[in-house]
């Protein structure tokens, strides 16, 4: 019987301790993609390089928006404090200053473009 009971509690340690490990091993989203999702940016937006994709066919991809723009540029144009090419962002962002540097530090992280359909076809 305390054999049974003994494997049990070993069981049981190694089951918790697998779980705990695995969790260590999950991707996590970053914080700046996260406000991006939970603020709809998508509904003008795509960041492909992401995974993250527009349904507005008209948007516009952000993949490689941190090779022209660095974030504290990022958070005067997000608060309509800057314009680019004359011209304000059409919302201004509503988080609060953690939540716009985030997005901002991430959107800065952003300098890859997205493999191109095309180019997924010849690999």
């Amino acid at each position: 019987m305390k054999k049974q009971l003994s494997n049990m509690v070993f069981l049981f340690v190694v089951v918790i301790l697998v779980g705990f490990v695995f969790s260590f091993g999950q991707d996590k989203v970053p914080a700046g993609q996260k406000v991006f999702v939970d603020n709809k940016c998508q509904m003008c937006h795509s960041v492909e390089s992401a995974g993250l994709t527009s349904k507005n066919k008209k948007a516009v991809d952000l993949s490689n928006v941190g090779s022209t723009y660095k974030a504290d540029f990022l958070n005067k144009w997000l608060t309509k404090n800057a314009k680019i090419k004359d011209n304000l962002h059409k919302i201004a962002f509503k988080g609060d200053d953690k939540d716009l540097n985030a997005l901002s530090s991430w959107l800065e992280s952003l300098t890859s473009k997205p493999v191109s359909k095309k180019e997924e076809n010849t690999k």
